[in-house]
């Protein structure tokens, strides 16, 4: 399992958020976002003055900033060293030591100087509850819908790279799309 979820019942403001967040490439991320995204969204300026949808967008933005952060590179780096001895537990016997050996000399994230952000991730998606509203907030392939008179209504819309807008920003940012993936990835 590669996910991880906030369930914060008074963030600020009288203000409550649910989020899910599913790791790609291992749960490190995930479980990062998890501590880090109550935080730093308490701080942001336009949380203070209720903006919560700009808060929420500009939240998203600096959760990838941090991980790009020194400190962030040494904490992620630290959550995949409990992940893999977290996975090592569970898998105990199930692994043969040659795979071991394979996967220390090329897993990337098995290097010690590896940036973890650069192979690892996480979908998001979050929601903010105050006393008026509910407000959403996606990146990736995640959604969050709201079921009124047993109807499923999207919140939010999957943010793939094959959405013309994303399509854009990732060729002008020197990549490709194929077959839905980045870079075929």
């Amino acid at each position: 399992m590669e996910d991880s979820h906030i369930s914060s019942l008074n963030v600020g403001g009288n203000c409550q958020v649910f989020g899910v967040f599913d790791g790609h490439g291992g749960k490190e991320v995930a479980v990062w976002i998890k501590k880090k995204f109550c935080e730093e969204l308490v701080k942001n300026k336009n949380f203070k003055s209720h903006n919560y949808d700009k808060a929420l967008f500009e939240n998203f933005l600096r959760m990838d900033n941090l991980m790009q952060e020194p400190l962030g590179k040494k904490e992620l780096k630290e959550e995949a060293k409990r992940a893999k001895i977290e996975d090592e537990k569970l898998n105990q016997g199930q692994e043969s030591n040659k795979n071991e050996m394979f996967r220390s000399l090329f897993d990337p994230k098995a290097q010690d100087d590896c940036d973890i952000s650069m192979y690892t991730g996480c979908t998001a998606t979050v929601c903010l509850l105050d006393e008026k509203s509910a407000i959403f907030a996606n990146a990736g392939d995640s959604r969050s819908i709201i079921i009124k008179n047993g109807v499923a209504c999207p919140m939010t819309v999957d943010h793939k790279p094959d959405l013309d807008e994303e399509k854009n920003r990732i060729y002008k940012a020197d990549g490709w799309v194929a077959e839905g993936r980045v870079k075929g990835n």
